[in-house]
């Protein structure tokens, strides 16, 4: 028994890219959840339509400068109107809005000010209530600016009268069509059962191949190499499809995940993620000495990419610029165009952003997996 067991652990020693990515693989999920601030606060998204555009309105956008300073807001563009920016909060894409009317700053009576318009998705009311404060708080700032302006004819700045403060920000919460966290795990796990079956499997099959001479043996056959890797590849992209609507089908027949979109239009997205990852099981198989060693690879690359790219938790929650790289990673343009046609109801060629991105993944791992490819 002792002699087994030493003889065992030579031979695992001796596998040195097995021994490898066992003892690196544990460490690589460390440092994934590591990097992740799971206790910071979430980040709410906001815009202003400023139809004042005087230094009154820069004066109450800027009292939110503080939030955004502690990533609690994240300015977002402004929409080209009140109508946009209400569709976007009802789609979910905006957590508020907040308008100011064109005459705000510019009342004849300071201690009358003009209140602004704050449009409410579906944050918690915690959130709420904190942007309505900052809201009041940035009103009553800029109302005592324009006191102390009309104060000039050294007339006394008029004072607000108290409980006036309430009918500052006129708020209104809108019904939004915002999936639950289930309804976004649910197509991040799409993309992610995708990846890491696309890309472990065929390196784990490639390698054995590779092991038991069966790539070399077909040199010398009269089957085409390409017919080979084409009918491989085509199978893959059938399984992928069967794959997306198996978890599709659960999530939504068995736990009631609601979905806005046609899932016709996820198929591009589903077939040019399995493209790219594919790329990434021929690349690891040229690397990988045993089948073995091809999986542990095919997990160190698939494992830090689901949690990275946004399959569980907000990119958001990563420290410096590691929300960037998360974004530039092939996972993510996938996640995005399925969670915007499943979710936002888009179509196919409204994702053509994400949809190029993945184009441009296709090509470059199609590149590399073919310069570093071999039979033996």
């Amino acid at each position: 028994m002792l002699a087994l067991t030493i003889a065992n652990l030579k031979m695992m020693v001796r596998n040195r890219q097995t021994t490898f990515w066992a003892l690196f693989f544990p460490l690589v999920l460390v440092v994934v959840f590591g990097l992740f601030d799971f206790t910071a606060a979430s980040t709410s998204d906001i815009a202003f339509v400023d139809a004042a555009d005087n230094p009154a309105s820069q004066l109450f956008i800027g009292s939110f400068g503080e939030l955004e300073q502690r990533g609690l807001l994240r300015r977002q563009e402004e929409p080209a109107s009140l109508e946009d920016g209400r569709r976007l909060v009802a789609d979910g894409d905006l957590d508020f809005l907040l308008a100011i009317p064109q005459n705000y700053g510019t009342s004849p009576a300071p201690d009358q000010p003009v209140p602004v318009a704050l449009l409410v998705g579906g944050e918690g009311e915690e959130r709420n209530q904190l942007i309505i404060g900052i809201a009041r708080q940035g009103v009553q700032t800029s109302t005592a600016m324009q006191a102390a302006n009309s104060g000039a004819n050294d007339q006394q700045p008029a004072v607000m009268p108290v409980g006036a403060t309430a009918d500052l920000v006129q708020t209104e919460r809108l019904a939004t069509q915002s999936a639950t966290y289930f309804e976004l795990v649910l197509l991040g796990l799409v993309a992610m059962g995708i990846m890491t079956h696309a890309t472990i499997s065929i390196a784990v099959r490639i390698s054995n191949y590779r092991n038991l001479s069966i790539l070399k043996r077909m040199l010398v056959t009269p089957l085409s190499i390409w017919k080979f890797f084409a009918a491989e590849v085509t199978a893959q992209l059938l399984l992928a499809i069967v794959q997306a609507a198996v978890i599709l089908a659960v999530g939504v027949f068995v736990f009631g995940a609601q979905l806005n979109g046609n899932v016709i239009h996820m198929v591009p997205a589903v077939l040019l993620g399995s493209v790219v990852f594919l790329n990434f099981g021929f690349i690891i198989s040229a690397w990988a000495n045993t089948p073995a060693a091809a999986s542990g690879m095919g997990n160190v690359v698939t494992l830090p990419m689901m949690f990275f790219a946004g399959t569980f938790f907000s990119t958001s929650a990563l420290p410096w610029v590691l929300p960037y790289f998360a974004d530039a990673l092939p996972l993510a343009p996938m996640i995005t165009a399925l969670r915007d046609i499943g979710l936002h109801g888009a179509t196919a060629w409204e994702v053509w952003p994400q949809l190029a991105w993945l184009s441009g993944w296709v090509a470059a791992t199609a590149l590399v997996a073919v310069r570093v490819f071999r039979f033996s």
